[in-house]
């Protein structure tokens, strides 16, 4: 299916589908449109027009179109051929045009085609919402977000298991709001599409079990040892190969289809494990894993990710997407097929190393122990049985004999409930230093630690939920997130500027459904806080949201009315966040704002626009 993308909205804006430019936009008038649209030398008017996107219209009901005649092509050019093609207006009725090689053309009367052509005014599509709202379900629509795809992340780093962004620096650095949604939108999987079990491929029990030696290569050993993992004394397999990534060690061949590998991994020295994968186009590709002091090195066919020095000797938890580690470093999409083998290196222990086809609930405790702390401890006080191999997750304590009680201090959520950017944000309208702080990381890690503390039963990840409300209480002159509108109505900023703020709507919703998580997870004092922080944003929200309505779409901030700057119109996918926002409001307040607003706002997605204000008689013509 060929879809269409967004229809012209000012006036001459190219009305445009992937196939090709139609026409020149003229004019616009709440539902009216002013078009002039050639096919071949024809010119539409704009009441056949009308006519072509009204499935009502007396002239859609006429015989087929009369055959349309060849154009000429330039010397060298195959000459064109007309093809009938349907043409779906909106997702809701279709027309009949033609089709030329790559180019679509409408037309005024029906012909019977055999093809769809999709028609849209807004590109994307709003997913169906969910009946109701809690903070240990899905969050939100995440189930459709793949955040580890987006080019302004580099890969997702070994050493720490979360995304690394190069958006605003080439160096790397992490971002709460890239972390928190990498977990949220994994657990949204998990909880709609399920877990699926893992197949259990090595680990204490098993021993050398399905690891073979190479031949001809002296000194190659697979064992089973004792070794303490997470304070806890248990069998392991221990192996021993040769250091360098490039030769032949104990290797466990898996063709298997399954893309998730998961695996605990202790290095006592050089070397690390290789996974052999086969690539779309045959070939052989290959991903490593040692502790070099970097995240993502390419060289041919081989990516290399590091898991840092510092961590030589420590377990570590590995929880990879194959696919993702392989096509981020070819900078391709979906190039895996296959995973092909494992191979060990060097000196180590490995344990609880499974595959499956996906590891959603192992990414969604990557990023919360991220959020927690550096050193990705994980309780003895887990509840659920679903995360048996959870127990397993990575720690890297200054000694591994080191039991839980002993905990080391929290290093990425800073002493004020923050995680601060380390990297500064400077574009034509946003200037901010290197450790600010975002409103919307701090609700949207909010949401992934209660999703972790309801999945384990781990109040540590409550704890660090309940911290990060303080910077909600200060305001972003005072290096917090709150800013003011007109002085009076509390606002959690995405981008906290100063002296004046932007007010930007996705951001504070978000930050809202972090204090609404909170709220009603936990108890005592820091449940007053968030239930305080809830209703002054929400007194705000109710005030200020026509405030976003153009009545043609939504506005993505207020720059133009604090900073008498042009209106910045929301994006149709930022639109799209903003209807799923405004139906979580509508969900967990009820009040009819807020669904009267959902209603609206999924029209403009149509052309359905808002009226024009009525003649009174007090403009003489």
């Amino acid at each position: 299916m060929l879809k269409g993308t967004q229809l012209p909205r000012q006036k001459g804006d190219n009305f445009k589908t992937v196939a090709g430019v139609y026409g020149t936009f003229q004019d616009s008038e709440a539902n009216n449109f002013s078009t002039s649209l050639k096919f071949e030398g024809d010119e539409l008017d704009e009441s056949s027009l009308l006519d072509i996107f009204n499935p009502n219209s007396a002239k859609n009901s006429c015989s087929p179109c009369p055959e349309v005649r060849r154009t000429k092509m330039a010397a060298g050019r195959a000459e064109s051929r007309l093809d009938p093609i349907k043409c779906a207006v909106n997702g809701e009725y279709t027309i009949d045009c033609r089709k030329d090689n790559n180019e679509v053309y409408g037309a005024k009367r029906k012909i019977k085609g055999r093809e769809v052509f999709e028609f849209n005014y807004s590109y994307g599509k709003v997913n169906a919402p969910t009946p109701s709202y809690d903070p240990g379900g899905a969050f939100l629509n995440f189930k459709f977000y793949h955040v580890e795809v987006r080019g302004m992340l580099q890969c997702v780093t070994a050493s720490e298991g979360v995304p690394l962004a190069v958006q605003w620096n080439p160096q790397g650095y992490f971002y709460a709001i890239a972390v928190a949604q990498f977990g949220l939108a994994h657990h949204a999987k998990g909880v709609i599409d399920g877990n699926p079990v893992p197949k259990l491929l090595s680990d204490g029990r098993s021993g050398s079990r399905g690891w073979k030696l190479p031949p001809k290569v002296k000194g190659c050993k697979v064992t089973t040892a004792t070794d303490y993992v997470n304070g806890i004394k248990r069998k392991v397999v221990a192996f021993i190969g040769p250091e360098s990534m490039n030769e032949k060690g104990p290797t466990m061949t898996l063709n298997s289809h399954d893309l998730a590998l998961c695996v605990s991994v202790r290095m006592l020295g050089p070397g690390g494990l290789t996974v052999e994968v086969k690539v779309v186009d045959g070939s052989s590709g290959f991903v490593h894993f040692t502790h070099g002091d970097f995240y993502m090195e390419v060289e041919g066919r081989h990516v290399t990710l590091g898991m840092r020095s510092d961590n030589l000797g420590t377990w570590m938890r590995l929880s990879r997407d194959l696919d993702i580690d392989y096509s981020k470093g070819m900078k391709k999409s979906k190039q895996v097929t296959k995973v092909v083998s494992v191979t060990l290196h060097g000196k180590g222990y490995i344990d609880n190393m499974t595959l499956a086809a996906s590891a959603h609930n192992e990414n969604l405790m990557h990023a919360a122990d991220w959020l927690l702390t550096s050193l990705h401890l994980i309780s003895p006080h887990l509840t659920s049985p679903q995360l048996t191999s959870l127990h397993f997750m990575s720690t890297q304590l200054t000694s591994p004999h080191l039991t839980s009680p002993d905990l080391p201090q929290v290093k990425n959520q800073d002493a004020r409930g923050g995680w601060p950017t380390s990297t500064a944000m400077h574009t034509a309208e946003i200037k901010l230093p290197p450790n600010w702080y975002s409103a919307m990381g701090q609700g949207q890690a909010m949401s992934a630690l209660v999703r972790a503390h309801n999945l384990t039963g781990d109040c540590r990840y409550l704890a660090a939920a309940e911290r990060a409300l303080h910077l909600y209480t200060l305001g972003s002159e005072e290096g917090g997130v709150r800013a003011r509108f007109l002085g009076q109505l509390d606002w959690y900023e995405e981008y906290p500027t100063v002296p004046t703020s932007s007010f930007v709507l996705n951001g504070f919703i978000f930050s809202m459904m972090g204090l609404y998580d909170v709220m009603k997870t936990s108890r005592g004092k820091p449940q007053k806080l968030a239930q305080k922080l809830w209703d002054a944003g929400m007194k705000s929200l109710k005030f200020m949201l026509g405030m976003y309505d153009t009545g043609a779409g939504t506005l993505y901030d207020l720059r133009h009315v604090i900073n008498h700057e042009p209106p910045n119109r929301a994006r149709w996918d930022y639109h799209r966040t903003h209807i799923a926002l405004i139906h979580e409001m509508a969900i967990v307040d009820g009040d009819p704002i807020f669904w009267e607003a959902w209603a609206r706002w999924k029209g403009y997605l149509k052309g359905i626009r808002s009226d024009l204000n009525k003649d009174y008689g007090d403009i003489l013509s």
